[in-house]
């Protein structure tokens, strides 16, 4: 697979992300945890990432526990002694008096041939109060190259209590592909409001794109 495709692959969600502030209504009580951009280089060397990694994407947000850091990236890895590739980190910390506190890390392998850094980020980084405890809920969501062939998986994880929820399915690529999602027992326990969030939010980047 050349690093090409993979790219285009990946960047095909990149449009919704500027859609999310008008197709998705968030309820009033995300506002208590707003997100903030956090510029990446004010992050060099305060957190506990692989070597050779690099920061895509950094977010924050003051929710009842003070200070939260949800940040995404990319790092060079192999995986069942496949070829040189490279692998997503997404990581959550907490401020504290002595720094930034991890609290979970996600991880996921994107494929080999793909060790050049690109100049935009797929991912997509959701964060507020969805259901009013007062509490940062998480949403991530991003792709992974069909491997050896299309289609891709799209995973949208969601982190709520620092416990995480996935869903996962085939992106349709155009209109006439049909994209599938897989709901397990485990996610229908989340708090409805955060259910629903979820799933609008993939229903909105599975939407097949002229």
């Amino acid at each position: 697979m050349t690093l090409q495709r993979c790219l285009r692959s990946l960047l095909m969600w990149l449009p919704a992300a500027f859609a999310l502030a008008s197709a998705l209504a968030a309820p009033s009580s995300a506002l208590a945890c707003a997100a903030r951009p956090v510029p990446l280089d004010s992050l060099s060397g305060k957190l506990d990432l692989p070597k050779a990694s690099w920061l895509t994407q950094a977010w924050s947000c003051h929710d009842a526990q003070g200070e939260e850091l949800v940040i995404a990236a990319h790092a060079p890895a192999q995986k069942n002694g496949s070829g040189l590739g490279e692998e997503l980190l997404f990581q959550k910390y907490r401020q504290t008096p002595s720094g930034w506190k991890k609290d979970w890390q996600a991880r996921d392998f994107l494929g080999t041939g793909l060790t050049s850094r690109p100049n935009t980020s797929s991912e997509l980084i959701l964060i507020g109060d969805f259901d009013g405890d007062g509490l940062a809920d998480i949403f991530i969501a991003y792709t992974l190259p069909g491997q050896p062939t299309p289609p891709d998986e799209g995973k949208l994880l969601v982190f709520h209590k620092d416990q995480k929820y996935a869903l996962r399915g085939a992106i349709a690529r155009s209109r006439n592909d049909f994209g599938s999602r897989k709901i397990t027992a485990h996610f229908l326990t989340l708090p409805q409001p955060l259910q629903d969030q979820a799933l609008k939010l993939w229903d909105k980047l599975n939407t097949p794109r002229p």
